[in-house]
């Protein structure tokens, strides 16, 4: 399992729903969330198997219509 992991779209942290997320990873209570750069260095458990993965944004591929 990677680390990172590529998305078309940053969800919004859903901790203190301000931020856009910049990880989906596994927090101290025990559930998964998308958390924003802080709320993950305060609740995130870390990055890898079993923890959690950075979200690496990646623009959407545009359809041409011919």
């Amino acid at each position: 399992m990677s680390t990172k992991t590529k998305v078309t779209v940053l969800p919004v942290c859903d901790v203190c729903k301000t931020k856009k997320a910049a990880f989906d990873a596994r927090t101290v209570f025990g559930s998964w969330a998308n958390l924003c750069s802080i709320c993950f260095g305060q609740y995130g458990t870390g990055l890898g198997l079993g923890k959690g993965q950075h979200l690496v944004l990646v623009p959407e591929k545009k359809k041409v219509i011919v």
